[in-house]
């Protein structure tokens, strides 16, 4: 344990990503008998049953958990601010991440901009104005077996579930088998569906799995109203993923390939075509 709960000052705020190991944090820090604040930023774009996980956990470990969403401006100039909203009504609409395209055009892989929009921007500004800069310390779920994730020196105002536990990988699966609930979802599902993090293989998986989430999709990005990136260097506002490919000839490239063939291969790749598990709110590079 690098961090002593005697030396915690300030208010101690979770940032939940809505994966196992960001929930068990909670959970851990809860047991301990830490006062913190939760917070889950929608984008609106999480498989359903991640939503169904973090009402879940909010039930079940008693966090009385606080739900934000992006607000986009669209005039010229005026950055990205938040409101609240009941937990109630977290689900997968796409709006956040629509209202973001309108004014900003798409993300792609070189170019995600879409977690600062739609996570770190407004979490930075709720909590600044909640607790005030300065005043508060932010929990990421960041496990002592993902030292690529973690800072190389300690980052004053963050603190990590591998600064208290040990937990590695499997612990954290392990952990939720005992649990009586659990998320309910293939790692090639987890975080924003068809995150441009994603590599191919894993996109095709995701796309197969649920054709109509990947149909709602590729209608938002190709939305008369979503201009083209000319920061992109495509100059192109579908094409957003690895190798210049759009969803559309993802799943035209895969079409005819089982879905099998395509996990075997993810199986003997040493790049797993992923965003992490959980997608936070700061990265090791924030």
């Amino acid at each position: 344990m690098t961090v002593s709960l005697n030396e915690l000052v300030g208010k101690q705020v979770i940032s939940f990503s809505g994966g196992r190991t960001s929930a068990y944090l909670c959970y851990l820090l809860k047991q301990m008998g830490v006062d913190v604040d939760v917070i889950f930023m929608d984008t609106g774009a999480e498989h359903p049953a991640t939503y169904d996980f973090v009402k879940r956990c909010n039930e079940e470990f008693n966090l009385n958990l606080t739900c934000l969403r992006t607000v986009v401006k669209p005039q010229k100039g005026k950055g990205v601010t938040y409101r609240v909203v009941p937990i109630e009504d977290i689900k997968q609409d796409l709006q956040p991440y629509f209202d973001m395209c309108r004014k900003y055009s798409t993300p792609y892989t070189h170019g995600a901009f879409c977690t600062k929009t739609m996570k770190t921007t407004p979490f930075e500004k709720y909590c600044k104005e909640k607790y005030g800069k300065g005043n508060y310390t932010t929990w990421l779920g960041i496990r002592a077996d993902e030292p690529r994730r973690l800072p190389k020196e300690k980052k004053i105002g963050f603190s990590y579930l591998a600064d208290i536990s040990d937990f590695e990988k499997q612990d954290i699966l392990d952990f939720w088998k005992e649990m009586p609930f659990d998320l309910e979802l293939s790692e090639f599902l987890g975080n924003c569906v068809f995150c441009v993090k994603k590599g191919n293989n894993k996109l095709a998986i995701a796309a197969k799995d649920e054709p109509q989430m990947a149909a709602n999709f590729i209608k938002m990005i190709e939305d008369d109203s979503v201009p083209i990136n000319f920061e992109n260097d495509r100059h192109s506002k579908t094409i957003m993923y690895r190798n210049g490919h759009s969803l559309r000839s993802i799943i035209a490239m895969y079409e005819d390939v089982p879905r099998e063939d395509i996990v075997k291969s993810l199986r003997r790749s040493f790049d797993t075509g992923s965003c992490s598990e959980s997608c936070e709110v700061f990265s090791e590079d924030s």
